[in-house]
């Protein structure tokens, strides 16, 4: 049985669900409690994931660290061992055959390698923001791009801006032994953005990614967020929240052979859509503009690195297609094309609300953007 519920439904169904449960307590009947009982059972299944709360029901368990990490982070500075562009070559490495940390890279594209780090050639807010509204993103990007970034220690203003933009995959669904679809880049179940929508706002990223290039914001570029095991040590004592920004990209996996039969060792090939490297381009750009320079992208394998149960992602991640992707933004956005006054409000931020560890921006369930969403071939670039 399929059930669809509008918006307000799960409120009625809470309160017929107890209405139900009052008169059968009334009437201590027995079998009247237990369909009660699985009437409020019901509730979650018909909300579905769109209404999903995704709090943890208890404390995740400490973090302590042995070490740094192979990347060496200074606790002093809040950054990693080198110059931007080194830190970069050692955080974009994902992992081997072995399931080990591949070597650090040798060096980066050109479209990398010129700016992590430095505060020039950004482009203008102005063109940003109008091509932003050329791409139905004005509501969830441009109108906060005079907006700065996160801070770390979460939010000190004293404190470091983030440095970090951290590319994390889905790794999943699991097909196990099953084949990929052969719609597996616009299969409306495995990209659909709701089953990552929070209503409590815990979502996993600051932005999730599908195979077509649509987008879901569960946290604006402002608000702190933690979602590596290595932010949460208690070595830090919370000083790394708000330091690093952090983006999902849908990647299903498959089970190897002979390795287990819950492994997720397989990826797609290609293990991600060039739609999907074109936002990361753009996401990547918005943090850098309102950051005022450009962030060391990072992998969350590299990060959590030598931490039990560690992570794999982005796994099979393509360092050239994400240069490739950037370089024709910046482009595009370079041809004048584009230009934009500051939104009204631009400057203001909103307040997580009491005892929250992060909190969603105004439009942060909304799904960006209908073109993206609607894209029929992920494999090409997006029409910038």
């Amino acid at each position: 049985m399929r059930v669809a519920i509008k918006s307000g439904g799960v409120a009625r169904l809470r309160v017929r669900a107890a209405a139900v449960f009052a008169a059968c307590a009334d009437r201590r009947s027995r079998h009247g409690l237990i369909a009660a009982a699985a009437a409020s059972a019901l509730l979650p299944v018909l909300a579905g994931p769109a209404f999903a709360g995704c709090k943890p029901s208890r404390p995740k368990p400490p973090v302590i660290l042995k070490d740094m990490g192979p990347c060496a982070f200074d606790r002093q500075s809040l950054s990693y061992r080198g110059e931007p562009v080194e830190q970069a070559m050692c955080l974009m490495r994902g992992m081997d055959s072995t399931r080990n940390l591949a070597p650090m890279l040798q060096g980066l594209p050109p479209p990398l390698a010129a700016r992590i780090g430095r505060d020039g050639e950004l482009p203008a807010r102005e063109a940003l923001s109008a091509f932003l509204s050329k791409q139905d993103l004005e509501w969830d990007f441009a109108a906060y791009l005079w907006r700065p970034v996160s801070h770390a220690n979460d939010n000190d203003p004293d404190a470091p801006s983030a440095r970090y933009f951290v590319v994390h995959d889905t790794s999943g669904p699991n097909f196990g032994r099953r084949p990929f679809p052969a719609d597996l880049d616009a299969n409306a179940k495995l990209n659909n953005l709701n089953n990552f929508k929070c209503v409590d706002g815990w979502g996993r990223a600051h932005v999730v990614v599908n195979r077509s290039g649509a987008m879901l914001l569960s946290h604006d570029f402002a608000i702190p967020w933690r979602e590596t095991k290595f932010e949460r040590a208690v070595n830090f004592a919370g000083a790394l929240k708000g330091l690093f920004l952090h983006v999902e990209m849908i990647q299903p996996r498959r089970s190897a052979g002979g390795r287990g039969r819950r492994n997720d060792m397989l990826t797609p090939n290609p293990a991600f859509t060039t739609a999907q490297y074109d936002r990361l381009a753009l996401l990547y750009v918005i943090a850098s503009v309102r950051a005022e320079h450009w962030l060391v992208p990072a992998f969350h394998a590299a990060i959590d690195a030598g931490i039990r149960s560690g992570h794999d992602d982005p796994l099979n991640f393509n360092i050239e297609s994400f240069a490739d992707s950037l370089q024709r933004l910046l482009d595009r956005l370079a041809s004048g094309a584009e230009s934009a006054e500051p939104p009204a409000g631009a400057e203001q931020t909103p307040a997580p609300p009491a005892g929250a560890d992060a909190t969603t921006g105004p439009n942060s369930s909304a799904m960006s953007s209908p073109k993206a969403a609607a894209a029929s071939d992920s494999r090409r670039p997006l029409p910038w």
